[in-house]
């Protein structure tokens, strides 16, 4: 075995429990499984040596060709005479299938990116999860990036996760992504919450449309006239659906939407909320009160304007959504509409569980959320 090779075959940082049950040409395929549905090893790549594995761990040649035969038969390598194994390449599919009916007791919960925005949501989930005897993993999927989501599908699948659970995925025209998920809701009991509507998987909604009317109308009640809207990107499935609401509060105050007052987040971010927020007070007949589509955005708003020495409530109103556990801490106090982040968690497990014994789809009711009225809309 040359240098290069040997390092390569640490890498795989493989490793044996002499004194389990499982067979250890079983555990030897379980983890090269699971190398190559993360990553490490990819198509076109070559596994060592059985002798050189054998030698590593220490266990008879015929053991680790044992191991790749399981591979072979589950169509992940080809086994090729006078060379090294070559790998193929990771199939969900294949791999649900080969474990149909052996439930490991484990779910897979994706959400786009840590933050205390998610915390209440995911302390329910696992809380539930351990209420019927689940172990979640928690995958964090970069906004949900396209070869990040494939990724953890595929790795979650080689673990043999008994379902998923999606938390705000929010842009379907993303055909990558969209089609890592359906590929995954085909094998996998999937349950999207607050996210894109798809025609896969299982649904719970929040309201979006009643949220936004309802935050907007709070702020027209206040005797503003001009109200701005900042939205999440252009994309995100939750941008048609607030500013549906939006709009149709100035509709029911007999007010006429000037596009001037709408803006697009860059992203969800202080910084994006405090651009967006400058943009709109630089308009020559600037906003009385700005209703933002996330408190990231309305927190970046509010120091913006705190910069500018514009006062809040004063001069300008600001209103959130989507509460964050220290908007209340914000300076003045913000404004929001609270998500039901706990009851989504035990939503989303009771979903999972029913998806999972093969109930079909069931109808859920738009959730519903909660103005939270402080001091940042003019309320004391």
């Amino acid at each position: 075995m040359t240098r290069s090779e040997a390092d390569a075959l640490l890498a795989l940082r493989l490793g044996i429990d002499r004194a389990g049950r499982t067979p250890i040409a079983t555990q030897i395929a379980e983890q090269l499984t699971s190398r190559i549905a993360s990553g490490v090893l990819v198509a076109g790549n070559r596994l060592p040596s059985t002798s050189d594995v054998a030698d590593h761990l220490e266990v008879n040649v015929h053991t680790v060709r044992a191991a790749y035969a399981q591979l072979a038969a589950d169509g992940v390598i080809a086994m090729q005479r006078g060379s090294r194994a070559l790998v193929l390449g990771f199939d969900a599919n294949a791999a649900r299938t080969s474990r149909t009916g052996i439930p490991t007791f484990t779910i897979g919960v994706m959400v786009p990116h840590f933050s205390d925005y998610y915390a209440e949501f995911l302390q329910a989930v696992a809380q539930s999860a351990e209420v019927e005897g689940w172990l979640p993993i928690i995958c964090q999927t970069r906004q949900y990036e396209a070869g990040t989501v494939a990724r953890y599908v595929d790795q979650m699948a080689s673990r043999g996760v008994d379902g998923l659970i999606a938390l705000h995925f929010e842009t379907p025209d993303d055909a990558e992504t969209t089609a890592a998920l359906a590929m995954a809701a085909d094998h996998l009991p999937l349950v999207f919450v607050d996210s894109a509507p798809l025609e896969f998987g299982h649904q719970i909604m929040v309201d979006r449309v009643a949220g936004a009317l309802e935050a907007t109308k709070h702020l027209l009640d206040h005797g503003h006239r001009r109200v701005a809207f900042i939205s999440t990107p252009i994309g995100w499935s939750s941008r048609s659906q607030l500013r549906q609401g939006y709009l149709q509060a100035l509709e029911e105050a007999g007010l006429e939407p000037d596009v001037e007052l709408e803006i697009a987040a860059g992203d969800m971010s202080l910084d994006a909320g405090a651009k967006a927020a400058s943009s709109l007070m630089l308009l020559d007949n600037p906003p009385e009160a700005i209703f933002c589509a996330g408190d990231i955005l309305a927190l970046g708003a509010l120091q913006h304007l705190q910069d500018m020495r514009v006062s809040v409530p004063e001069d300008v109103s600001v209103m959130g959504y989507g509460e964050l556990p220290f908007s209340s801490l914000a300076g003045p106090p913000l404004s929001s509409s609270r998500l039901p982040a706990r009851e989504l968690g035990e939503l989303a497990v009771a979903n999972l569980r029913d998806a999972i014994d093969g109930r079909s789809r069931t109808h859920i009711a738009p959730i519903q959320t909660s103005l939270v009225a402080r001091r940042s809309c003019g309320c004391r």
